[in-house]
C-alpha cells in the first residue's frame, strides 16, 4: 500500500511539473483536489458531489444562489426575472435572456448555438429516459403534470419519445418554458436552481451518445478540456460566454463576506484562464501537496487538526506563510443504509428493525467523532442538519452508543449463538454477516477498524469489501450491497432534500436502501404541498419519529469543514449548493509569485 500512496504522489508531482512548465504566459490557474474520483459529467447521470462539482461550472439552470448571502438566497442565471408563480404554487413561469449561446461543439457544425427553451425541455425529459436510468428522476417524479405516465411508457417501450409532449411542459415561445406541478410545490424554485436540470442541446447529446459523459457542452463559464479518469480534470475558460460580473449580498456582520466581496465586487466572471482538477484520494500527498504551494485550497484533513489548527485557529507557522482559514458546518449527512429487500437485514417485521437498531447501538459514535474524525463533526440526531428547514434540535431517542442494549436487543430476537463458535447466528441456524463496503483510503481503513471492535464486542462477524467509490456506486444502484456508508450534501435548504433519499417511489434512483412506508411517503407527500412554516416542521418532526422506528438507516455526523486557502486566492470560500464555485474565484499572479519564490 505504501508503494501505491508513494507512486500517486509522484504522479501528481509530474502533472503539476508539466503544467507549470507549459503554463509560461501569465494565466491565472487553479488548482485543487477531489478526495473521491468522478464518474461522469452528464448531469441527468451524475449523482455524487465531485461530478456535479464540474457540471456546476459547464451547465447551467435558470437560477442560482447569491455567493454570499445568508441566508442562502437564489438569483438569476439563465432567466431574465424570477419565475412567475400563480395558481398557488402549481404553475412555474420562466423566461430566459436572450443571446445566451453553448460552448462550441463539433456537434453545432460550426454554427453559434443559442440557447433555447426547448434546451430545458430536452434535460428534464432524459431524467426519465430509461436508457439513461437516472439516479436524479426524484427530482421531476410525482411533480410534474404527466411525467410519470411518460416514464412509465418510457419503461415499457424501452426507450422515451422525445418529441412526444408531455402536459406539464410546455415550451410557449424560444424563450419561454412553463411548468405545471401535478400539485402545488413550494420548493420548485429550488429545483430550478438545480444544474442537474441544466440546459442540454439535444444535438449534442444524440452525437455522443452512451459516452455523454466525457463529452459536456453547456452554457457556462468553463469548458472541460481534458479528463484523465479518477486522475485528473481540466477545465478551461469559455470563450463564448457572456458578459456577466460579480455580484452578491454578504451580511453586513460577517467580515469574511465582506472581504470576500472586496475581493470581487464588479469582477467579470470567470477570472480564472484555467482549472486543474487532481484526483488524491489519501490525506497525506494532498496536505503535502498544500503546503508546497501545488494546491490552492484543502479541506484540513482530520488527521492534522492539531497540528494545523490548535485551538481552533492556524498554527503561527501557517499564518506565517498568509493561509487564510474559514471553519463552517457543512448542510450535510452521513449514514449507513440497510437495503431493504435484503433477505438478512431488510423488511419490516419486529426482529429486522431489532436487528438494525442492535447494530446502530453498537457503534460508538464519540469515537468516531473525536478519534477518527479529530473533532471535525457533530453527531446526527435526524437526518436533518442545522440550518435545514425542519431540523429538531431537540429530538432524541436516548444514547446513541448502548452496546448492553445492543445485545439485549439481539438475544430477545433469537439472534444468538447456536454453534458454540462465538459468533452469533440468525434466527433459522444461519450464520449471521455484516456485509461492509469501503474504499481502500486510509480514512476509511479507520472506519473498517473502528466498525470491526464494535460489532467483535455484541458478537457480530464482519464481512468486508473493499473496492473503488465508483464501483461501490454502481453496485449500490443495482441493490447489490446489503448497506452501504454514504453521505449527502443538501441541494436545498429544505428537509425534502434529504426525506426524498428515503422516499418510496425513489427506490431505484436516490433511495439507495429502498425503505417504501406508506406511512412516511404520505407525509412526504403532504409536507410538499405546504408552504415554509410551523406545520410543514411538524411535518418533518413526525417523519423523523417513522425513521426511528423501522431504523431503515443508521445516522452518523454532520461534518465541519476546516478549509485553508492560499494567500493568493481571492474571493472564495465553498458554497453549500454551488460546490467550488470556480467561476467565483480570482488569483493574484504577483502575490503567488512573491509566496513561491
Amino acid at each position: 500500500m505504501g508503494y501505491r500512496v508513494l507512486a500517486r504522489t509522484a504522479a501528481f508531482a509530474a502533472a503539476f511539473a508539466i503544467s507549470l512548465a507549459g503554463a509560461a504566459a501569465p494565466q491565472k490557474v487553479l488548482r485543487v483536489p477531489f478526495v473521491i474520483a468522478e464518474t461522469s459529467f452528464d448531469p441527468a447521470f451524475a449523482s455524487d458531489t465531485y461530478s456535479n462539482t464540474v457540471i456546476d461550472e459547464i451547465f447551467e439552470a435558470p437560477l442560482t444562489y447569491d455567493m454570499l448571502a445568508r441566508p442562502y438566497k437564489l438569483r438569476l442565471q439563465t432567466a431574465e426575472s424570477m419565475p412567475e408563480v400563480t395558481e398557488g404554487g402549481r404553475v412555474y413561469t420562466v423566461r430566459l435572456k436572450k443571446g445566451i449561446r453553448f460552448a462550441d461543439d463539433p456537434a453545432f457544425n460550426g454554427a453559434k448555438r443559442e440557447l433555447h427553451a426547448r434546451d430545458y425541455e430536452y434535460a428534464v425529459k432524459r431524467l426519465i429516459d430509461p436508457k439513461v436510468s437516472s439516479p436524479n428522476a426524484w427530482l421531476v417524479e410525482g411533480r410534474i403534470e404527466g411525467i410519470d405516465a411518460a416514464a412509465a411508457q418510457a419503461k415499457k417501450a424501452g426507450a422515451l419519445d422525445y418529441d412526444k409532449p408531455i402536459p406539464g411542459i410546455q415550451v410557449l415561445d424560444a424563450h419561454t418554458i412553463r411548468f405545471r406541478l401535478a400539485k402545488p410545490d413550494y420548493n420548485f424554485l429550488y429545483i430550478l436552481a438545480m444544474n442537474t436540470l441544466g440546459a442540454q442541446a439535444r444535438e449534442v447529446v444524440e452525437r455522443y451518445g452512451t459516452d455523454i459523459g466525457a463529452h459536456p457542452v453547456g452554457t457556462g463559464p468553463f469548458v472541460l478540456k481534458e479528463w484523465r479518469r479518477s486522475s485528473r480534470i481540466v477545465l478551461e475558460r469559455n470563450p463564448d460566454f457572456r458578459e456577466e460580473y460579480f455580484e452578491a449580498e454578504p451580511p453586513a456582520d460577517d467580515p469574511v463576506s465582506q472581504r470576500l466581496h472586496r475581493e470581487m465586487a464588479g469582477k467579470r466572471i470567470p477570472q480564472l484562464d484555467r482549472v486543474e482538477i487532481y484526483v488524491i484520494e489519501e490525506s497525506q500527498p494532498r496536505w503535502l501537496a498544500f503546503l508546497n504551494g501545488e494546491l490552492d485550497w484543502v479541506n484540513l484533513p482530520y488527521e492534522f487538526n492539531s497540528m494545523a489548527i490548535p485551538g481552533g485557529q492556524p498554527a503561527p507557522w501557517l499564518a506565517k506563510k498568509g493561509v487564510k482559514f474559514i471553519p463552517s458546518v457543512d448542510l450535510d449527512l452521513t449514514y449507513l443504509y440497510w437495503n431493504m429487500k435484503d433477505p438478512v437485514w431488510g423488511g419490516y417485521t419486529p426482529e429486522r428493525i431489532a436487528l438494525r437498531r442492535a447494530i446502530s447501538l453498537a457503534y460508538d459514535m464519540g469515537e468516531e467523532i473525536f478519534l477518527v474524525r479529530n473533532g471535525t463533526a457533530v453527531e446526527a440526531a435526524t437526518a436533518l442538519p442545522p440550518g435545514v428547514l425542519g431540523h429538531d434540535p431537540a429530538f432524541t431517542t436516548g444514547p446513541s452508543y448502548d452496546p448492553a442494549r445492543a445485545k439485549a436487543l439481539l438475544d430477545m430476537y433469537g439472534y444468538v449463538d447456536r454453534d458454540g463458535d462465538g459468533w452469533r447466528d440468525r434466527p433459522d441456524g444461519g450464520p449471521l454477516f455484516f456485509h461492509y463496503a469501503t474504499t481502500p483510503a486510509q480514512l476509511d481503513r479507520l472506519f473498517t477498524q473502528l466498525w470491526k471492535k464494535n460489532l467483535d464486542a455484541v458478537g457480530v462477524r464482519m464481512e468486508v469489501e473493499v473496492a473503488k467509490w465508483p464501483d461501490l456506486r454502481k453496485k449500490s444502484k443495482l441493490g447489490q450491497l446489503p448497506a452501504w456508508h454514504l453521505a449527502w450534501n443538501a441541494d436545498f435548504p429544505d428537509g425534502e432534500n434529504f426525506y426524498q433519499l428515503l422516499y418510496g417511489p425513489n427506490c431505484g434512483s436516490s433511495n439507495d436502501g429502498c425503505f417504501q412506508l406508506e406511512a412516511f411517503d404520505r407525509l412526504y407527500d403532504q409536507a410538499a404541498g405546504v408552504p415554509p412554516g410551523p406545520e410543514r416542521e411538524r411535518i418533518y418532526r413526525e417523519m423523523a419519529r417513522v425513521v426511528a422506528v423501522y431504523a431503515p438507516w443508521k445516522t452518523f455526523v454532520h461534518r465541519l469543514r476546516n478549509q485553508l486557502i492560499q494567500p493568493w486566492v481571492l474571493g472564495w470560500r465553498k458554497h453549500q449548493f454551488i460546490h467550488d464555485a470556480y467561476r467565483y474565484v480570482d488569483i493574484d499572479l504577483d502575490l503567488r509569485a512573491k509566496y513561491l519564490k
